[in-house]
C-alpha cells in the first residue's frame, strides 16, 4: 500500500487533469478517484462493475444561437456534482465521525454506585463530665498526746528516766493516780509502781512525783519542789511550741487557700 502523501499527490494530479478535461468537455475517471479515495482511506480497493443504463432518447433540440450556451452550462452542472461526488461522501464521512464522538464525549459516564443519600454521622455523645475525685482520707497519725502528757514525758527524758513508749509512761502516770486515790500513801505508791515497771526505785519515784504534778496535783507530798519546777518549765515551753505550731498552720491554710484549684475540684 502507498503511502500518504503519494496518495495525496496522485489525487492532486488527477484534481489538475479533471479541470483540464472540464474545459475540453470529457468526462473524469471517476473510479480511479474512489479507489485512490479508499486507499486513502486505508480500506481495499473495491471493483464496481458499472451499471448499464438504458440511454433515453432525448429529442434533438433545434439549435440556435441562444441555446448553445444553456447547453453547455447544464452539461457542467451535471458534470461538477458527479466529479466532487468522493470528497463530498468523504467530507460527510469525517462529520459523521465527528459527531458521534462529540456526542460519547459529552455524555456523563455512569456512576459505578448508585446514588445513595448521605447518612450523616450521629452526633458525639459529650463524655460525661468527671467526677471529682474525693479527697484523699488522712493518713493515719498516732493519738496526739496531749500539752500535760508531752510535759511530763519531757520533764522525764530531762531527768534521765527511760522512755519505753509514750502510752507506757501516761497509762504507769494514771495509775499512780488512781493509787493514791484508794490509799494516799506515796511511799507505798512507788514501790508498786517499781513492781509492776521497768524502773528501778529511784526512776519510779520520778516517774510518780511526775505524774502526781501532772495528773493529780492534790496528792503531791512535801519536798517535791524541784519536781514541780521543772514541769512547769517543760510546760510553759510545751505551750509556747504549741502557739508556734498553731501560727505553722494557719500559714499553711493561707497557702493552700491562695492556690489555683486543680482541674475537676472548682
Amino acid at each position: 500500500m502507498r503511502d500518504r502523501e503519494a496518495i495525496d499527490q496522485e489525487l492532486r494530479r488527477i484534481a489538475l487533469g479533471r479541470q483540464s478535461m472540464r474545459g475540453q468537455g470529457d468526462r473524469p475517471s471517476i473510479r480511479d478517484i474512489d479507489a485512490l479515495l479508499d486507499e486513502r482511506l486505508g480500506h481495499p480497493v473495491e471493483v464496481v462493475e458499472p451499471e448499464t443504463v438504458d440511454e433515453v432518447p432525448v429529442p434533438a433540440e433545434t439549435s440556435s444561437p441562444r441555446s448553445a450556451p444553456r447547453r453547455r452550462k447544464r452539461r457542467r452542472r451535471r458534470m461538477v456534482p458527479l466529479a466532487a461526488l468522493p470528497l463530498s461522501l468523504l467530507g460527510v464521512a469525517a462529520a459523521a465521525v465527528a459527531v458521534m464522538f462529540a456526542a460519547h464525549k459529552s455524555d456523563p459516564a455512569p456512576s459505578a454506585d448508585p446514588p445513595s443519600t448521605a447518612v450523616q454521622p450521629p452526633a458525639a455523645v459529650p463524655p460525661p463530665p468527671a467526677a471529682a475525685p474525693s479527697p484523699a482520707a488522712p493518713a493515719a497519725h498516732a493519738p496526739t498526746l496531749e500539752i500535760v502528757d508531752r510535759a511530763f514525758i519531757g520533764a522525764l527524758k530531762q531527768d534521765g528516766v527511760p522512755v519505753p513508749s509514750n502510752e507506757y509512761v501516761t497509762s504507769h502516770g494514771h495509775a499512780v493516780c488512781e493509787f493514791l486515790a484508794n490509799q494516799p500513801d506515796f511511799g507505798e505508791a512507788v514501790r508498786v509502781l517499781q513492781q509492776s515497771s521497768v524502773w528501778d526505785a529511784n526512776q519510779s519515784a520520778s516517774v510518780a512525783a511526775g505524774a502526781v504534778v501532772a495528773y493529780c496535783p492534790q496528792y503531791q507530798p512535801s519536798g517535791q519542789e524541784h519536781l514541780q519546777t521543772g514541769f512547769q518549765n517543760a510546760l510553759s515551753g510545751l505551750q509556747a511550741i504549741e502557739r508556734d505550731l498553731q501560727g505553722i498552720n494557719g500559714n499553711l491554710q493561707d497557702i493552700r487557700d491562695g492556690l489555683p484549684p486543680l482541674p475537676g475540684q472548682q
